[in-house]
């Protein structure tokens, strides 16, 4: 095949505090440098200096940085009135082989085939957990994607069959490309130190259990913190309940809930930590619990996987695709199931080792590696047409 000219919108990947959308993009980026050496890229990016890719047969140009310092409703208009003229002209001048949105959109230059990730459809699906302000952008924006790409990747088959069911588009225009993780970070073979090290940082010389994740409402905070009380309640456990992630919109209930609590003092929230400290978070707990009410993949469970820790998460969207049979699955809004699941890795003998074992084997079916991998191919095909 002739090498081609990719063009990448990778604004997403900027983020500092990086949640799901922003991790795929960065860690596809990466895998991309250094799995392609015979395509060139042009990748346009906020901070060009950041490191997202460097030299090799990729280009970093950067994107209107003032626009970022605009108030956030005027950030979009703007944003949205440059991104679909301005961005449109730019690609008409380099003229690309193939176009690559790594955020839910594309561009109006049609002159060359267009691609996107679109990630889920949760905001359509559970639309009073977000902004009006952003549901209306969203609408928009995500069926102007999809009815005008080329092809859709989106990131397991669950979300790939609600793209295909709302848009009523044809399966062959939607590819799945799994996201993966970074395997020099998530393992069990973590220093003890740096365990003990984030231990004493948020007062954890008690068992606990682990939440990592955006503390939005489609992530079921409110449940796993009814599901700890009951198992306090009942069992007396030793365990605190540790909650780390990114604040998001509508959060102040959350942190009501956890000072209401009659076991507010055994809740601990750790704010967001960098993924750098996040594997060492996670090999110290004695589980990792994700009930989350809908995911379009939903990384941190298949990160716990990778790091020996038995995973107890939804049997609802695509999570039962990551754990499989490795990890203990339950319905997110019966909360007794979920506390039942919980106090079944505590007090059963010989669980944790068997979940812990299955979940290593699990995790070594995903890599960034392969998810890039995909997604080239996507990419050529839909240059080659």
């Amino acid at each position: 095949m002739n090498s081609i000219h990719i063009a990448i919108d990778a604004s997403v990947a900027n983020e500092q505090e990086k949640a799901g959308i922003a991790t795929y993009a960065a860690n596809l980026l990466s895998a991309l440098q250094k799995l392609d050496d015979s395509n060139s890229y042009t990748v346009f990016t906020f901070r060009p200096d950041d490191s997202l890719v460097t030299g090799g047969k990729f280009k970093v140009k950067p994107l209107p940085g003032l626009i970022q310092r605009l108030p956030i409703i005027c950030e979009w208009i703007v944003w949205y009135a440059w991104y679909y003229s301005g961005f449109s002209c730019l690609l008409a001048a380099m003229k690309p082989d193939v176009f690559l949105s790594l955020d839910f959109d594309i561009p109006f230059y049609k002159k060359c085939p267009p691609v996107c990730i679109v990630y889920d459809l949760t905001p359509l699906l559970f639309g009073n957990m977000f902004p009006r302000h952003f549901l209306i952008r969203y609408r928009w924006q995500t069926r102007h994607a999809v009815l005008n790409a080329r092809k859709i990747i989106t990131i397991s088959e669950d979300a790939k069959k609600d793209i295909i069911t709302h848009f009523e588009i044809a399966p062959e225009k939607v590819a799945v490309a799994y996201p993966g993780f970074d395997n020099r970070l998530f393992k069990p073979e973590i220093e003890k130190e740096e365990v003990d090290r984030l231990r004493t940082r948020y007062g954890l010389q008690s068992p606990y259990i682990l939440f990592v994740g955006m503390l939005h409402a489609k992530k079921n905070i409110l449940r796993i913190i009814e599901a700890f009380e009951h198992l306090k309640t009942e069992f007396g456990i030793k365990h605190k309940l540790v909650i780390a992630g990114k604040r998001a919109w509508q959060d102040e209930i959350i942190f009501a809930r956890m000072r209401s609590s009659p076991f507010s003092s055994d809740i601990v929230f750790a704010g967001y930590i960098m993924s750098t400290e996040v594997p060492a978070l996670m090999n110290g707990a004695d589980m990792f619990v994700f009930p989350s009410l809908h995911e379009g993949f939903g990384i941190p469970a298949l990160e716990a996987m990778a790091c020996g820790t038995p995973v107890i998460t939804s049997n609802t969207s695509s999570l039962p695709e990551v754990v499989g049979d490795a990890g203990l699955l339950v319905n997110p809004y019966d909360v007794q199931e979920i506390a039942g699941a919980m106090y079944r890795v505590i007090s059963e003998p010989g669980l944790r080792e068997t979940m812990s074992s299955k979940g290593l084997e699990r995790a070594r079916l995903f890599s960034w590696q392969r998810t890039a991998r995909s997604v080239l191919t996507v990419l050529e095909q839909a240059a080659h047409g």
